[in-house]
């Protein structure tokens, strides 16, 4: 069995902060208009929920996770079994776009990942990535607190929460989706939540030393941070 086995008996049909599924259909919906006939991967697929909503759309869709997860919401024999800490099983360009739903945070290797994401889409591909968002004034006020990230609280000296391993901030992310060869084209968040008079007050204060880019209500806000990136090279 491996060692990132999930407990399968207790996974939800939607294994992700609240209206993170929305925001990102949303975000496909806009930027892959025309996704009838277009082939994606959905990986961590999880019970398949997400594969489903893009099926709807006409999209080929290789859902892909690490075991075969019951109950399944989607057409089982369009899933793929296949570690994310090795390369993926898809040839060079062969995809039209990746969907990668709160899963990178959950991988050895984060950059590789977004190498192995730019591999397979092609030349103009896209590539949605979301991971919680440890850039946020609650994750950040969480480790002031507590010690951790929010969503990073260790369960026992070996494992954390939600089976996740390293948190993914976003000046990490800029650095590495860059070598890979992908561009940002939006960042979004699940949801503002926390947003008030109060939170924007004090939010000039907290991100002053931050990168003009990271100062803004995104990412201030929001527990799940969602990038849509574009293959340039």
């Amino acid at each position: 069995m491996s060692e990132y086995q999930t407990n399968t008996d207790q996974w939800p049909e939607h294994a992700a902060a609240p209206n993170t599924h929305k925001r990102v259909f949303e975000l496909v919906r806009q930027y892959l208009p025309e996704g009838k006939g277009k082939k994606v991967a959905d990986l961590p697929c999880g019970a398949g929920s997400f594969s489903a909503r893009l099926a709807q759309l006409g999209m080929d869709v290789a859902a892909v996770d690490l075991e075969a997860v019951e109950p399944f919401y989607f057409d089982k024999d369009k899933r793929v079994l296949a570690d994310a800490n090795l390369p993926l099983p898809f040839a060079d360009g062969e995809l039209d776009a990746m969907i990668s739903i709160e899963g990178i945070e959950h991988l050895e290797n984060p950059s590789m990942f977004t190498r192995e994401c730019a591999r397979v889409v092609k030349l103009g591909g896209l590539v949605f990535l979301s991971t919680p968002n440890v850039d946020s004034y609650r994750s950040r006020r969480s480790t002031y607190v507590h010690g951790y990230h929010k969503y990073f609280r260790p369960m026992t000296t070996e494992q954390k929460m939600a089976w996740h391993l390293l948190p993914v901030d976003m000046t990490f992310m800029r650095g590495a989706l860059r070598k890979a060869g992908l561009e940002i084209v939006e960042v979004a968040v699940n949801r503002l939540h926390g947003k008030n008079f109060i939170s924007e007050l004090f939010r000039p204060f907290f991100t002053r030393k931050l990168p003009a880019e990271m100062r803004g209500v995104v990412p201030y806000y929001g527990e799940v941070i969602i990038y849509v990136l574009k293959k340039v090279r």
